[in-house]
């Protein structure tokens, strides 16, 4: 067991409580955590008194500054580690608790410029503050973790064992293969008309051939390119892999938006046969949530419905279309996640590169900042998505070295690596040229490592979430 003592003010208890049972988590340790200016028998003091004498353990010096989203931070290495530091502090004085917290809740995204942001709240990464947007690439919280437990295990060797195991036999991380279901047929009418259109402005033979072939599958969704279901189930079976599919369900009235799907599950006439028995055989299903749908209870909840009455199983997790969430309090979509139903959420990624958004590879419950408390709900973040390593902006051989890297990191750390590749990219044609075939190289190499778990996002959050509950009850 590892022993905290928290002595901050009580606006900022709930926070640092939060964190450090974050920490825990990923330690697999108990947590034992007092309060107060008595630090008898702690490992780790958070407290405003830093420079109290004869007081053993680790001090995190509580600093305010690092709870506003307005303050400019930067990456130093310590002892080996990555620590997100307010720029100018000096060495040995960063509250990694306070900048954990600030990751974790995206408070420097605050100083991304509104110009720089789409109407949906979307921005590049390029629109970060420079220190963020160099250090997008790192796990930084798990660093934190990581650095926390190494100071302590060298003051008290004795209480950093045992620790649970994190993942099941014994694996060192997890990577859950996901698809967004963006496109169904090429049939369908708007896919027609849009790339009649893209045609018209373009001249590109791609959108030529997609018109050409979708008029060929105007009455057969099921048959056409797009319908890629059977074949990534066929292409995983292979290995003994299960993924998990977000399906495009609007239900409900909310504000359209042009960027919404134009082909899909409910509007084709598609062989539902072929999805139920992939339920059956251990594939999950969730939502892929329309743009706008982010602000509607009953727009999330009558979409997992839908979903479930046509599969018959039950819906857990779902990811938002051009990962909308509402980008000015994105605790408040967490939280209709979570009266809505659903138990994890994988929307938190950069949109135009890989990496870490929140700053980690790990499962977490998001913190509600005007409830002062962590949700009933799970984050797994996405770290790499097929648009980050081949397409337009990384040429069309696939950046197969790009996802990798960033599997390594979360390899160092034993987090989750989740992928997002769309179901439609199964046929490696048109606009998906190589897109398949670039996944399928990153899991050969995957598939070589004995020390990763594969499995379907929600087994994952499963998981994690009875490791969580069994620490707890040790606490």
């Amino acid at each position: 067991m590892i022993r905290v003592t928290i002595d901050v003010p009580d606006s900022h208890v709930r926070r640092a409580e939060y964190v450090f049972k974050l920490f825990a988590q990923q330690w697999g340790i108990p947590l034992f955590i007092s309060y107060g200016s008595d630090y008898a028998g702690a490992d780790v003091r958070y407290t405003v008194q830093p420079h109290s004498e004869g007081n053993p353990g680790l001090c995190i010096p509580f600093d305010h500054r690092a709870y506003d989203p307005m303050e400019r931070y930067t990456v130093v290495e310590q002892n080996g580690y990555r620590l997100w530091m307010r720029s100018g502090a000096r060495a040995g004085a960063a509250d990694i608790v306070g900048s954990s917290y600030r990751l974790l809740t995206l408070l420097d995204e605050q100083q991304v410029d509104g110009a720089a942001r789409d109407r949906r709240g979307i921005f590049r990464t390029e629109a970060l503050p420079p220190e963020r947007r160099a250090a997008g690439s790192l796990p930084l919280v798990d660093d934190h973790a990581a650095f926390v437990l190494d100071r302590v295990a060298r003051e008290r060797p004795g209480s950093v064992e045992p620790a649970l195991p994190k993942w099941p036999g014994g694996k060192r991380f997890a990577v859950a293969i996901t698809h967004d279901t963006d496109a169904v047929s090429l049939g369908a009418p708007a896919e027609l008309l849009t790339n009649m259109a893209k045609f018209a402005l373009r001249r590109s033979g791609t959108y030529a051939g997609m018109v050409r072939v979708g008029l060929q599958h105007i009455r057969n969704p099921t048959g056409n390119p797009l319908f890629g279901f059977p074949l990534w189930r066929d292409l995983e079976e292979q290995h003994d892999l299960r993924s998990t599919f977000y399906l495009f369900v609007r239900s409900g009235r909310f504000k359209p938006d042009i960027n919404n799907c134009k082909s899909t599950v409910m509007m084709q006439h598609i062989d539902w046969g072929i999805l139920r028995s992939m339920a059956d055989a251990g594939w999950e299903f969730g939502l892929h949530a329309p743009i706008n749908a982010e602000r509607s209870v009953e727009a999330l909840s009558g979409a997992k419905s839908w979903i479930e009455d046509k599969l018959g199983v039950p819906v857990h997790g779902l990811r938002h279309h051009y990962w909308a969430l509402d980008w000015t309090a994105p605790y408040k979509t967490w939280r209709r996640h979570a009266q809505s139903g659903y138990r994890y959420d994988t929307s938190i990624a950069w949109r135009d590169v890989t990496g870490f958004r929140a700053a980690t590879c790990h499962p977490f419950r998001p913190f509600d900042p005007e409830r002062d408390q962590p949700l009933d709900f799970y984050e797994v973040p996405t770290c790499v998505m097929d648009g980050h390593v081949v397409g337009r902006h990384n040429g069309l051989d696939g950046d197969v070295e790009a996802g990798l890297r960033t599997i390594e990191r979360v390899r160092d750390r034993g987090g989750v690596a989740v992928l997002d590749w769309h179901t439609e990219s199964a046929c490696d044609d048109f606009e998906h040229k190589n897109v398949r075939t670039t996944l399928m190289r990153m899991i050969e190499r995957l598939l070589a490592d004995n020390d990763v778990w594969f499995a379907p996002a929600w087994e994952i959050v499963k998981h994690w979430q009875e490791r969580c509950a069994a620490l707890e009850a040790q606490g």
